[in-house]
């Protein structure tokens, strides 16, 4: 059942991610959107540990929920100053190339072994979603040196969150509890963020749509980005991780095709070429 929660958990937190590009396309606000996100992220893992009694306070746990919730949240928060510095078609595919490092990571330290067939599968599933973002005919000149930086450190940070999880199910903790603390790490970052930008800001402003538009869709995006992330930590659980995150991060494909569909974005000839990847690698890492 591993392979089945790993495919929804790329399929529902796509949806997250979708629903972050639809509060972009109205012009909500980046931090209140993201105080939205982990507002409902945080109350959903509440819910889930209160109905299955898996609550844990202690250094050990804290510890992991704050690095998870660090890879998370500074993450998400240097992804988009780079789309702010550099062309999505190149940030997006450079940032997800975390996997390669849990793969690595997964196959040197934890020793899991995979068949000629799988490794096949897994580059595949690398190349679809690098091919994903792509569009030919965006200009890719880097002309803001800044950009290399934050897009190594979103790299870099979101390992912590989603190779973290692979880590402290090793140590005995339970997936849901480490991404509550997580989960709350951010909200409570957003909150203060929130708080400074609502300071900052003329009494209009406060009331502009932006900030509506914000915590409204970024509370819709953190139901499906809790829901998505469980069913991620299930798979890990039970499958190896150097599969899981590889399908795990297809959650991009899941952006794309919803992108195209309600906003009337075309997909390339290489996007199209990225689908063909992706369903022959699901195919080979099943076999």
């Amino acid at each position: 059942m591993w392979f089945v929660w790993g495919l929804l958990s790329s399929m529902i937190f796509g949806m997250s991610g979708f629903l972050m590009k639809a509060s972009s396309v109205k012009k909500g606000s980046v931090i209140t959107t993201l105080w939205g996100l982990y507002l409902t992220g945080t109350a959903g893992f509440a819910g889930w540990l209160a109905l299955t009694g898996q609550f844990r306070f202690d250094g050990p746990i804290l510890f992991g929920g704050l690095m998870i919730g660090l890879g998370s949240a500074a993450g998400n928060w240097l992804f988009m100053a780079a789309l702010q510095k550099g062309p999505a078609s190149l940030t997006s595919p450079l940032v997800n190339t975390n996997i390669l490092l849990i793969i690595a990571f997964s196959v040197l330290f934890y020793g899991e072994r995979l068949s000629p067939t799988e490794w096949g599968g897994v580059a595949l599933l690398l190349l679809a979603i690098l091919f994903i973002p792509i569009d030919p005919d965006e200009e890719l000149a880097i002309r803001d040196r800044r950009w290399y930086g934050l897009v190594i450190g979103a790299t870099l940070l979101f390992t912590f969150r989603n190779g973290g999880l692979k880590v402290t199910d090793e140590w005995g903790m339970a997936g849901e509890t480490v991404l509550f603390y997580g989960y709350l790490f951010g909200w409570i970052w957003f909150t203060i963020e929130a708080w400074r930008q609502w300071r900052r800001t003329s009494e209009q402003s406060r009331e502009s749509t932006r900030f509506r538009a914000g915590w409204i869709w970024g509370c819709f995006a953190g139901i499906f980005s809790f829901t998505g992330m469980q069913l991620y930590a299930i798979a890990l659980i039970e499958g190896p991780a150097s599969i899981v995150a590889p399908l795990f991060a297809t959650n991009s494909l899941v952006v794309a095709l919803l992108a195209i569909l309600f906003f009337k974005e075309q997909l390339s000839r290489v996007q199209k070429m990225s689908l063909l990847f992706l369903i022959a690698g699901l195919v080979l890492t099943r076999i």
